[in-house]
């Protein structure tokens, strides 16, 4: 139910469970990136930008701040090709598609295929892509309103930034849950308490 969905307890998993993503792949793609650029001495690109506290828009969120590594591969190897034949709005639902995709393909990898968790469920990583794939159409039909645009310009930015994040989080589950019922946040539990439905 949409109630659920809005539990505070419910949202404080899923922005936990974002932040976790958020940290692990900057600190991965940091380390990396360093050791890369030490041994290289070719510059590397930042793998996040802050998107969970400094996002501006959905757009931004995807574009611009999560994964940007992900984000140059998916807009070469499908954006582009599929934009060649089709609108943008197709080519960026191919993007959404494909990444949920690949997501399916790493939990099948690390659960299923081991038969690691059996409340590990295939499909829920493409509806949380697709869903922010309807989030970034919306935004794209209603950013040039002008009620959007006085908002824009009244609101302190944090709270843009909390309504993006709230544009997701009560769906970040599809995402997330996967990887919780296989127990890979199980190691941080450790040190990091855990919000829990009662």
């Amino acid at each position: 139910t949409v109630e659920n969905y809005l539990n505070p307890r419910h949202l404080g998993n899923c922005f936990a469970i974002a932040f976790f993503f958020q940290s692990g792949l900057a600190l991965g793609t940091a380390a990396i990136g360093n050791l890369v650029q030490i041994l290289t001495g070719y510059k590397v690109l930042r793998g996040m930008n802050n998107p969970m506290l400094e996002a501006t828009s959905p757009s931004d969120f995807w574009g611009k701040r999560w994964n940007l590594l992900v984000h140059v591969v998916l807009k070469r190897g499908v954006y582009k090709p599929v934009r060649r034949y089709a609108s943008a709005l197709i080519a960026s639902l191919a993007v959404f598609v494909a990444s949920g995709l690949f997501h399916e393909w790493v939990v099948h990898a690390v659960f299923l295929y081991n038969k690691q968790s059996e409340g590990v469920v295939l499909g829920s990583n493409t509806a949380f892509f697709v869903w922010n794939f309807v989030v970034i159409a919306c935004e794209r039909m209603l950013v040039a309103t002008k009620g959007v645009q006085s908002l824009k310009k009244v609101l302190p930015r944090f709270m843009v930034t909390v309504m993006i994040i709230m544009s997701s989080l009560p769906a970040a589950h599809w995402f997330g849950g996967p990887y919780l019922n296989g127990n890979f946040f199980s190691d941080y539990e450790i040190f990091v308490p855990m919000i829990r439905k009662m």
